[in-house]
Order: C-alpha cells, then structure tokens, then sequence
C-alpha cells in the first residue's frame, strides 16, 4: 500500500522534472565529452572506480585502452565496457609511473577516506601533460548536506527507496575533497593544474518523495543558476586537471 502511493508521488515528481526543470544534456553527457574532445590515438586511460560500467566514450576512430580499476571484483567481471580490469585500492594503483595518459574518476572523490595519498598515486602513474578528468558532488549542495546527516549504515537503503540505485553501488561517504577551494589545494600540490571546471546543477532527482519539496528545490534550483556567484552551491563539480612537475 505505503508502497504503491509512494511509487505515484515518485511519477507524479518526475512529470515535474520534465516539464519545469528538464535537464537537455545530462552530467554523464559532459563528462564523456570532456574525456571524447581529451583522449588521443594510442592514448592508454585508467577509470578510477569505474563500477561495473565505465563512463569513457566509445571511440572507434581511436586506438585506446582503458583500464577499469575497483574495489568490488565482482563489478570489474561485470565490466563489458572496459579492456582490462584492476581490483585495487587507489592508495596503491598497480601500475607503473608515467604510464597513464588520462584517469578519470566519476562520482568517486566523496568516497575517499585520504584523498591525499589518492592524489599523489595519480600523480605518479599520469605521464607529463597527463590529464585527470572527474566529476564529484559539491560540499555545499542541498543534497550533499542532507546526505552527511544521514548516517553511511542507512545510505544503502535511503538510495534504494528514491533513485532505485542497486545497494551494492553505495559506498560510505566522507567528502573530504569535495569543494572547489579543497580540490584546487590537492590538486595543485600534486602538480595537476586545472584547465577547464563546471558546477552543475542536476535535476532534483533526490527530492521525489514529495511534489510539493519537488517544486521548492526547482525554484532554489533555478536561483543559484541564475547568478555566477552562487554557483558554489550547483551540485556537481566537473573538471579537468594536467600533470604540470614545474612548479606552478
């Protein structure tokens, strides 16, 4: 019963979507067109995290390898979209220095315990002019915030109910480089220099449980959009860095 009317405020909010704040090009979209306008011929790429599906673009008129590296083994057997696969903790990558063209890391930086260490690893495997391409959530997003109250042993469940999104894909959270002004820290003092960031608002997709929370956050929604110096607060961070060693 609870069930089926909550499966019917979950339509009800998704024809809102639609029609007040349809989304033209999705997060997934820009990103594989960052990594599409990066990648080169013979251009070896490593997906940090990569689950069971990764997010590099096909590219048939390049000769690429790409290499999925997760914790969960499970999902790397699964992986049909990559041409080799790594179960690794990214504290330690398996591979060896300069040998990486590109990494690319897809809702992953939030999951990181020490994204320090994790930063230097893609430091030492990226060759010179390398490029690391991610996508993150925002500290200071609504949904961000409302997710670090919510305790990581009921994350599983909560992701289910709204987004239906598989429980073995959640992972706990720490958000410990999850800012522009933190990234850009990290970042440089591992030598990678930023070339090009987006903060982008997606679709509430995480306020379905109520048509009424629906329209209120399309409306803040549409506000932070509106105005640069908002854009703090838009909810994902897109970017891509450069191995630069020389000082910066």
């Amino acid at each position: 019963m609870i069930g089926s009317y909550f499966q019917k405020v979950k339509k009800k909010c998704w024809k809102i979507i639609d029609r007040e704040y349809p989304e033209g090009k999705d997060k997934y979209a820009i990103i594989g067109n960052i990594i599409a306008h990066s990648a080169r011929d013979g251009d070896i790429i490593l997906d940090a995290g990569c689950g069971h599906k990764s997010v590099i673009p096909e590219a048939k008129h390049l000769r690429i390898k790409k290499i999925g590296m997760d914790l969960v083994l499970e999902d790397i057997k699964d992986n049909k979209s990559i041409d080799a696969g790594l179960c690794a903790n990214m504290n330690h990558i398996p591979l060896k220095s300069n040998s990486v063209n590109i990494i690319v890391c897809n809702m992953v930086f939030e999951h990181l315990d020490k994204p320090e260490a994790v930063f230097a690893e893609f430091n030492r495997v990226l060759k010179e002019n390398g490029r690391l391409i991610f996508m993150t959530p925002c500290i200071y997003n609504i949904v961000t915030f409302i997710n670090r109250l919510i305790p990581n042993r009921l994350h599983k469940k909560v992701s289910k109910l709204l987004t239906g999104q598989d429980e073995s894909d959640v992972f706990p959270t720490f958000y410990r480089a999850n800012s522009i002004g933190r990234l850009r820290k990290t970042l440089r003092e591992n030598h990678l220099v930023e070339e090009d960031l987006i903060m982008y608002q997606p679709p509430p997709y995480a306020f379905v449980f109520s048509a009424v929370i629906c329209r209120l956050v399309i409306r803040y929604y549409r506000f932070i959009n509106r105005y640069d110096n908002l854009k703090f607060l838009r909810g994902v961070i897109i970017a891509r860095y450069r191995k630069h060693s020389l000082p910066v």
